[in-house]
């Protein structure tokens, strides 16, 4: 609700034909980069408005580069994880297991933030990594007390 002006200053008055927002997250496509320079200029001023600002990191690039879009890489033909997303994941996989294993949380919590994590992952190009995230040995830090299934 509180984007919603926003939402229709990008669509009515700025005409951009190919914009999705998801919360914060927020793309929008143009066929040349002077369109979408101009457009930035005028997105961080209205958002100014609201008292927000966008990522540093903003700026136009082709979409053959991946644009960065929920926690993804949006590729024209994919959607790759952000390699820091997978990496994130897998220390708070091991720091989840071995809390299990000391007795200090149940399976079920384990198991709820793997279904988390796998059904985010999904929607990228990711059975590679979600395999050897969820395979994963690392020497005697493996022995469990009840094995994981998924």
């Amino acid at each position: 609700m509180y984007l919603d002006p926003f939402d229709h200053f990008v669509k009515r008055e700025l005409r951009c034909p190919g914009y999705a927002r998801y919360v914060d997250d927020l793309v929008l496509f143009a066929d040349d980069k002077a369109t979408l320079w101009q457009w930035k200029e005028a997105v961080i001023e209205r958002l100014a408005r609201l008292r927000l600002t966008i990522h540093r990191g903003a700026h136009p690039r082709p979409v053959e580069e991946g644009i960065p879009f929920l926690g993804f890489l949006v590729f024209p033909e994919r959607r790759r994880l952000k390699r820091r997303k997978g990496l994130h994941y897998r220390r708070k996989l091991w720091s989840l297991w071995a809390a299990y294993c000391r007795g200090e949380i149940q399976l079920e919590r384990v198991t709820a933030s793997v279904q988390g994590w796998v059904n985010h992952a999904r929607y990228g190009s990711t059975v590679g990594l979600r395999k050897a995230v969820l395979s994963e040995r690392r020497g005697s830090r493996m022995v469990a007390r009840k094995p994981l299934s998924f």
